[in-house]
């Protein structure tokens, strides 16, 4: 029996030996699919390092950039790699930086995303090395209508591609041979994709795309997914006969508007080829790079408004109405995420969470709030506020606020971290998320809907709200008086860890519980509700709230923690 046993023990020292050189891998955990690394759940606490932070690594060591990451809380970050640095010299690859963001990392406990900041960026070919910026002929540049040269290289070169392909490819075997312990979890490829100052490319090789047939491993992608297709794509290319054979503009259309020219998309044709160019180039990159060392990949959009109809920094970006394009045109390419400036981050996930598509948020204004709902809500992989790096050093009080509020955001979700990750891909976690234009939210867990109302801080009315008990609604805090504004952003995790025992997490809000719909009682009222805080993963109580201060709420000016039991009979 003892032989057993040690047998059994043996293997399982193997198996999570084995685990642990894993590497980091996209998979499917309940209704969710998560980063796992190490053989466990990683939800990153991030933050996106302004662009030229990483190309020194005197700069960020005299600044402690890594080390104030670590004290805001964070345990990853997004940083950049150009490709002007990495590969000064064709063929001769400068690994310096590279290792020094490693060093750095690992020094101060955090992971990494690297940002390959190569033939473009937003979508300019400033991080292209001087030998190909130098080199038009061998690397010709995108042209627009009138004929002229633009700083974007053009896509359709075959040079462009398989070079910034050797860069990226020496990069990822580069990692796979120093980075054991997994300090690079995730790559971004390239930044924001999109065409600026013209509907498309009108480089002669272009031209040449444009006139030639669809591809037909786009045509195929439509044809098996007719009925799911993006509507302004399904509607122009219903219109023209769901051909499956000619030119870009037989297939679908010239010019095409979408929606009976209320709310066009101009040119929407020519975004459909450009966002196919790009979704291509991404796709090479993609798969030439998991060939050495397959990391999880993703790439980012710039969106400028929920449906934002096409419009975006550039022409043909990875935004909503060019999903099935982008899917078609790089299956490899892992997750298609937002650059959320917006207040309405609840909207764009649900956008972006389209087919099963991971949420995570590269680039976000700093709102712990913000952290918070996607967490709870979308189970994300990463939410990572941008310029994270001047946000402790920002003199403007209201920016002192916010940040002091991520930092308390990123140190509840880091202290509930056991608790967060035995709830992904369950319905047993959720959050919400409150704005202004946005005052109420409601999410149903077990047998209850809670209702949300924003919270600003203390009000008189909250001693005026009737006693719960009557019926099946508890009256918890009421919304704060007409006269008082809502908070800018409030919002929280709620977790179920029993029948009746919830957690809340998170600052500017009420809370009201209320019985779902078939859930029939006489009574509901609250039995407990503790104040407190996550410390390693356990709960320590401090004040039970009761008498005019049993009420679901926290307030606008700092993180808190609620432990809440209700019953109902």
């Amino acid at each position: 029996m003892k032989a057993n046993l040690l047998i059994l023990a043996l293997l399982l020292v193997s198996m999570m030996g084995a685990e642990a050189q894993e590497i980091p891998a996209l998979k499917k955990i309940g209704n969710r699919t998560c980063l796992v690394v190490d053989g466990r759940p990683l939800v990153m606490r991030s933050g996106e390092l302004h662009n030229s932070t990483a190309s020194s690594l005197e700069y960020m060591r005299e600044n402690r950039v890594m080390e104030r990451m670590a004290e805001m809380n964070l345990n990853s970050v997004i940083a950049t790699v150009s490709w002007e640095q990495f590969e000064p010299v064709e063929g001769k690859f400068d690994y310096t930086l590279v290792d020094g963001l490693l060093q750095d990392a690992r020094k101060n406990n955090l992971k990494l995303m690297l940002i390959w900041f190569g033939t473009w960026k937003n979508p300019m070919m400033t991080y292209a090395p001087t030998w190909v910026k130098h080199d038009p002929k061998r690397f010709p540049r995108a042209v627009d209508e009138q004929g002229k040269e633009m700083e974007m290289l053009s896509l359709f070169s075959e040079n462009i591609r398989k070079s910034d392909a050797k860069a990226y490819v020496a990069l990822l075997q580069h990692l796979k041979e120093v980075d054991q312990q997994h300090t690079v979890v995730m790559m971004q490829i390239e930044n924001e994709p999109g065409i600026r100052g013209t509907k498309r490319d009108f480089n002669s090789l272009a031209e040449k795309a444009w006139n030639a047939d669809v591809p037909a491993q786009l045509i195929d992608y439509l044809t098996k997914n007719k009925a799911t297709l993006k509507p302004d794509i399904k509607q122009a290319w219903e219109k023209n006969g769901s051909k499956t054979k000619g030119s870009w503009e037989e297939v679908f259309g010239k010019s095409l508007t979408a929606d009976d020219g209320t709310n066009p998309i101009i040119n929407l044709t020519e975004h459909l080829f450009t966002a196919y160019s790009f979704a291509q180039h991404l796709e090479f990159l993609a798969v030439e790079g998991k060939k050495v060392y397959p990391l999880p990949t993703f790439v980012n959009a710039s969106v400028f408004g929920v449906k934002s109809r096409g419009r975006s920094l550039g022409n043909g970006c990875s935004i909503d109405e060019f999903f099935d394009i982008y899917r078609a045109g790089a299956p490899n390419l892992d997750i298609l995420t937002p650059n959320s400036y917006m207040t309405q981050l609840d909207q764009i996930c649900e956008e972006y969470s389209w087919k099963g598509n991971p949420i995570l948020i590269p680039e976000s204004t700093v709102f712990g709030a913000r952290a918070l709902y996607v967490v709870g809500e979308w189970d994300a992989i990463a939410f990572s506020p941008f310029g994270i790096d001047s946000a402790d050093t920002n003199p403007d009080p209201i920016a002192q606020k916010n940040t002091q509020l991520l930092k308390e955001s990123y140190d509840v979700i880091k202290n509930m971290e056991e608790l967060i990750q035995s709830k992904l891909g369950t319905d047993e976690m959720r959050g919400f998320l409150v704005y202004n234009g946005k005052d109420t939210a409601s999410v149903v867990m077990g047998d209850y809907k809670i209702n949300i109302t924003p919270r600003r801080g203390f009000d008189i009315g909250a001693l005026m709200a009737p006693a719960a008990g009557a019926g099946n609604t508890l009256n918890g805090a009421p919304a704060a008086p007409q006269t008082q504004q809502p908070p800018y952003q409030g919002g929280a995790i709620i977790i179920q860890t029993g029948k009746d025992e919830f957690y809340f997490a998170g600052y500017g809000f009420n809370a009201d519980f209320t019985l779902k719909e078939g859930v029939k009682s006489r009574f509901l009222g609250y039995d407990s509700i503790y104040e407190g805080r996550f410390e390693n993963g356990k709960f320590i109580p401090r004040r039970l709230l009761n008498g005019d201060e049993r009420n679901v709420f926290i307030g606008q000016d700092h993180v808190g923690v609620l432990k809440v039991n209700v019953y109902h009979y």
